[in-house]
């Protein structure tokens, strides 16, 4: 039995720090995971500005923030190595998304793979998103491989971080896509109340639903496609945000209408209201939208343990480095919509 020892890297939409996962994989008739260390750092200010500001700066400090981002990881990443006196095999990085147009075919996630594996000295496999993109595809979401192959005993996984997505068995084929934005627009909110984010969902549930806004929500263009389909963080800043900032409601009936606006487009996609649905990201620590969801879906909303709430997509992208490793497929274009499906990726050796 061949056994793989990876770091997965993910850096979120929400911008508060790099999730890193150093996992076991192998595979007895099925893929299979250990996770042995889970960390995060947290960006400090000078960071979180930094990557919230990129998409309006120039090419050429775009250029230099990729590398500077890379170096910034590989320095994180050989600090955890350091600590926990692990030897991995391969560090995934999934990078920190600037830009994701995969309707003009292109998309873009910052710290440079190479400038990783020259830190930290391993093997390094990045950049997951543009083969698929150029395959005719939307680049996103990534993570349904990992549902399908280690999250299979779930008849739907639901990631709500910055946007919430979800995955699912349809017609014997995984699909996957975009459900709204969901941490990007509470956390906004909840800023204005002062705290970074709203813990256990404590300022919504003070609040009610305020129809009118429930309705302008729902009634996004995004929401009339056919999947595939993916939400880009310019939308959500152009188009989600502005919306929000313009109603003039409570900013705890705005946290309370945007949970249960969450919860209304999940339910449009659950069809078995028999079925468990696997809720990860930082939304299933929110004890009113995991409320909102129970409710509104009738079906089982299961809460599993902090690390596999917290680093499942750096467990996903782990598992995406080995596959690639392997030459096997690790995007799948029943879910993206590429004209086939593909073992995506660079490698970058140091």
């Amino acid at each position: 039995m061949e056994e793989f020892k990876v770091i997965g890297i993910m850096s979120g939409s929400s911008l508060d720090g790099i999730d890193i996962a150093y996992c076991k994989f192998y595979f007895i008739e099925e893929w299979k995971f250990e996770i042995i260390y889970t960390t995060t750092h947290y960006y400090d200010e000078e960071w979180r500005l930094l990557l919230a500001n990129a998409t309006s700066i120039g090419s050429e400090e775009l250029i230099k923030l990729d590398i500077d981002f890379g170096n910034y990881i590989g320095k994180v990443v050989s600090n955890f190595i350091n600590d926990k006196n692990i030897e991995p095999n391969i560090i995934s990085s999934h990078g920190h998304t600037v830009f994701h147009a995969p309707e003009n075919g292109y998309t873009l996630q910052l710290g440079n793979g190479q400038a990783i594996a020259n830190k930290t000295g391993v093997r390094t496999i990045f950049d997951f998103r543009t083969e698929d993109i150029l395959n005719g595809g939307q680049g996103a979401p990534l993570v349904p491989i990992g549902d399908q192959l280690l999250f299979n005993s779930y008849d739907y996984c639901l990631n709500v971080g910055g946007i919430a997505n979800i995955s699912f068995t349809k017609d014997d084929k995984r699909v996957g896509f975009d459900v709204c934005p969901a941490n990007q627009l509470l956390n906004f909110l909840s800023q204005q109340l002062g705290k970074p984010y709203d813990e256990d969902g404590n300022f919504a549930q003070l609040g009610k639903i305020n129809p009118l806004l429930f309705d302008q929500l729902n009634n996004h263009p995004y929401y009339n496609m056919e999947y595939p389909k993916s939400i880009s963080n310019q939308l959500v800043q152009s188009s989600f945000i502005p919306m929000l900032d313009n109603f003039k409601a409570s900013i705890e009936d705005k946290l309370y209408t945007v949970c249960k606006h969450i919860a209304f487009q999940t339910n449009k996609y659950v069809v078995d209201k028999k079925s468990k649905i696997l809720i990860t990201g930082g939304g299933a620590n929110n004890k009113f939208l995991v409320r909102s969801l129970q409710l509104e879906t009738n079906a089982k909303v299961i809460v599993p343990n902090s690390n596999i709430i917290d680093f499942k997509e750096a467990i996903i992208f782990g598992l995406m480095g080995v596959l690639k490793q392997l030459k096997l497929v690790n995007c799948l274009s029943s879910v993206t919509g590429a004209n086939k499906d593909s073992s995506t990726g660079i490698i970058a050796n140091p």
